[in-house]
């Protein structure tokens, strides 16, 4: 199983394929803090191509840490993202992650009407000169509280904000109740659902999740929801980096090899 990477603020400041801009920084930070949102960049061989784009929410932040999961904290997610796109197990793409540092202590006030199609415009634009991104592939992942607001976060109104977006959602060990899952189930339709938990840290209870799914849009969807072993003092932030590997892995499998002429078969004049 993965660990954790640590990695210092200034580590992560000095990594030259990671981009800092602003996203609704009046909103979301404190008064002192600017440029919430980064964004990490594939090797510069694979920007010729439009690639999909990964955003990534954290849970809450009591202590209005900037770039939670990209240094900030301590954790940093883009080591074990970068291995994978080098060794080919996923096809290139760009990880991009907002922070809020203001009203985040509790789950119902994080990412509160969260706006998925204003934070995609943001990553264009702040990109732009450097990679293409592929608005048709989009894959929005929250951890914990990014799954724990029935009125933000991954649960907010993609229908609103998203009408031009493929987007597929990966929930990492989210809440697991009734009333959340109904608040997934008002999503479109055409948006998949991943949902990875551990019961290391607590018991949970997916079958009230599950019956919350059903009652909005019952039939209509093929929701899986998937138990993870999470090991480590902490399991519930253990288990983001296994989590998004496995979701990564499933979602952007690399592309299959071109043949090589070379390996064609040869036909024979009476095959031709």
């Amino acid at each position: 199983m993965l660990g954790l990477v640590m990695s210092t603020p200034a580590a992560a400041a000095a990594d030259a394929r990671t981009v800092y801009f602003a996203h609704d920084d009046e909103r979301y930070l404190l008064p002192h803090q600017h440029q919430g949102a980064a964004a990490l960049l594939p090797p510069a061989a694979a920007r010729q191509e439009a690639v999909p784009l990964v955003v990534f929410l954290h849970g809450t932040n009591p202590s209005g840490t900037l770039h939670l999961w990209f240094g900030g904290g301590g954790k940093d997610l883009r080591p074990s993202v970068e291995h994978l796109v080098a060794k080919q197990v996923v096809r290139p793409f760009v990880l991009a992650a907002p922070s809020q540092t203001k009203g985040a202590a509790f789950a119902r006030t994080t990412w509160q009407d969260f706006n998925l199609g204003a934070f995609v415009e943001d990553v264009v634009g702040a990109t732009s000169n450097l990679v293409q991104i592929d608005r048709q592939n989009v894959i929005l992942v929250g951890h914990s509280a990014a799954g724990c607001n029935p009125s933000g976060g991954l649960a907010a109104d993609l229908a609103a904000s998203v009408p031009a977006l493929f987007v597929t959602l990966v929930s990492i060990d989210p809440c697991l109740d009734r009333e959340l899952g109904e608040a997934f189930g008002r999503r479109p339709a055409t948006i998949p659902l991943l949902l990875y938990y551990q019961t290391a840290v607590w018991t949970r209870s997916p079958e009230q999740f599950v019956a919350g799914l059903a009652q909005e849009k019952p039939n209509e969807r093929e929701d899986r929801l998937v138990e993870l072993r999470a090991t480590g003092p902490n399991p519930h932030d253990a288990i983001v980096p296994v989590a998004l590997q496995r979701a990564l892995r499933e979602l952007l499998p690399p592309p299959e090899p071109e043949p090589d002429e070379q390996d064609a078969p040869t036909l024979t004049a009476a095959q031709r």
